[in-house]
C-alpha cells in the first residue's frame, strides 16, 4: 500500500545550493564588524549594533532545510539577555532603527508572537525577524566600512602633516621678533583637530598653514637677502632722471590703454583692486583722491615711494623687473608694514631680483601685508 503524501505545508522545503547566500550565516561576525565600522552610515548607533549582534546569536550552526535559514524568533527576555540586559523599550527602539535601515524584516504572526511551528523536529513555518537583508547587502556594507577605514587613515595623515606645520611655525619667528602663529590660533587649530571633523576640512587648515610656512619663509628669505644687498649698495635718493621718468611715463600710457593686458604680465592676474587695496589701506589713506582704477594705484605707489627712501633709479628698476602695477603694489605693501621693515629700498631691491629670476611671488606679499596690517587691528 501506497503511503500517502505530507501535506504541502508539512512538506520541508529545498533550499538552493547554488544561492551564494546559502553560505551566508558564516560570514554573519565579518559583516557585523563591518557594520560597526559604518554604522552611521546606516543611521545606527552601537546599541543598534549590540541587539543585532544578540539576534545573530540565535541563527543556527548548521543549515536546516527551512525556505529562510535567516529566520529568528526570540522572546524579547531572551533577546534582551544577549544583548547585555539592555531594557525592553530601548531593546524595540532599536529592533526598529534596524528595520527602518533595511537590516532586519519582520515576519509577523497573526497575534503578534514569535514563535516556530514544528514537524518531527524539524521548522516548518516560523515567525520573527529574518536576517536576510542582512546578508543580501554585505558587500554594500563591506564597501562602505572600507571606504571609511581609507577616509580614517587619510584624516590620520592630514592630522599629522597640520601638527608637523604647527610644530615648524612654532619654533620660527618672523624678522621681527613676532611669532607666525599666534599662541591663539595656535590653540584654535589644535582645538579643531581634538574634534570630529571632515577630511576636507583638515585640508583647507592645512593648505593654510603650507601657505603660511612658504609665505614666512619667503619673508625672512628676502630680508635676509635685502641685508646683504644693504652692505653692497648705497641709494641715491636725491638723484632723479629725466630719462627714467620719460620712460616710466611711456610704460604708464600703455597700462592705461591696456590694463588687463598689462595685469598678466606682471603675474597680478589672480589679485583684484580689491584685495590690494585691502591689503594696504594704511597706504591707500596717503591718497588725495579715492583709489578707484588700476591706473590710480600706480600713480599712488610712484608718489609714495620716495616717501620711504625709494629713489626713481631703483624704482625703474623694479619696472623693469616685474612691471609697473606689481612695483606700485609692492611699494603699497612695503608702507603698509613700513615699521616692521627697517631698509625698504633694499627690500625692494631683493624683491626685483627674485623678479629677475622668476621667483617672485606677489601674492605672497599681499597676504603678508595683511596679516600685517590684521594684526595690527587686533
Amino acid at each position: 500500500m501506497r503511503k500517502a503524501p505530507y501535506p504541502t505545508f508539512l512538506t520541508p522545503p529545498k533550499i538552493d545550493t547554488h544561492n551564494e547566500s546559502s553560505n551566508a550565516p558564516s560570514a554573519c561576525w565579518e559583516i557585523l564588524d563591518a557594520l560597526a565600522i559604518c554604522r552611521t552610515k546606516f543611521g545606527l548607533t552601537s546599541a543598534s549594533i549590540t541587539v543585532l549582534r544578540a539576534l545573530l546569536s540565535f541563527l543556527p550552526k548548521t543549515q536546516d532545510q527551512r525556505s529562510d535559514p535567516f529566520l529568528v524568533w526570540p522572546s524579547n527576555d531572551a533577546l534582551a539577555k544577549r544583548a547585555d540586559g539592555m531594557d525592553e523599550r530601548t531593546l524595540r527602539r532599536h529592533l526598529a532603527r534596524l528595520s527602518e535601515a533595511r537590516l532586519i524584516e519582520r515576519r509577523g504572526s497573526p497575534n503578534g508572537k514569535r514563535f516556530a511551528l514544528r514537524f518531527k523536529n524539524a521548522v516548518v513555518t516560523a515567525y520573527g525577524f529574518t536576517l536576510s537583508p542582512l546578508f543580501v547587502r554585505k558587500f554594500e556594507i563591506l564597501e562602505t566600512a572600507e571606504a571609511m577605514r581609507l577616509e580614517s587613515d587619510l584624516r590620520d595623515i592630514e592630522r599629522a602633516q597640520i601638527l608637523d606645520h604647527l610644530h615648524r611655525l612654532g619654533t620660527q619667528r618672523l624678522p621681527t621678533g613676532e611669532p607666525i602663529l599666534s599662541a591663539e590660533s595656535d590653540r584654535e587649530i589644535r582645538k579643531q583637530l581634538r574634534r570630529s571633523i571632515q577630511a576636507n576640512e583638515l585640508v583647507n587648515i592645512k593648505k593654510s598653514l603650507a601657505d603660511l610656512v612658504q609665505s614666512c619663509a619667503l619673508e625672512i628669505e628676502l630680508v635676509s637677502a635685502s641685508n646683504s644687498q644693504n652692505d653692497r649698495h648705497h641709494q641715491k635718493t636725491d638723484k632723479e632722471s629725466l630719462e627714467s621718468v620719460s620712460d616710466y611715463q611711456n610704460e604708464l600710457s600703455v597700462v592705461s590703454s591696456n590694463i588687463d593686458e598689462a595685469r598678466t604680465k606682471t603675474g597680478v592676474d589672480n589679485l583684484t583692486l580689491e584685495d590690494c587695496l585691502e591689503a594696504a589701506s594704511e597706504s591707500v589713506a596717503f591718497s588725495p583722491e579715492p583709489v578707484r582704477t588700476w591706473r590710480d594705484l600706480i600713480k599712488l605707489g610712484e608718489t609714495l615711494a620716495p616717501m620711504i627712501g625709494i629713489g626713481s633709479e631703483l624704482m625703474d628698476h623694479v619696472r623693469r623687473a616685474m612691471g609697473p602695477l606689481a612695483a606700485s603694489i609692492s611699494v603699497l605693501c612695503l608702507v603698509q608694514r613700513s615699521s616692521k621693515i627697517s631698509r625698504p629700498g633694499a627690500y625692494l631691491r631683493a624683491l626685483a631680483l627674485r623678479a629677475d629670476a622668476g621667483e617672485f611671488s606677489l601674492n605672497s606679499l599681499v597676504r603678508s601685508a595683511k596679516r600685517s596690517r590684521f594684526a595690527a587691528v587686533n
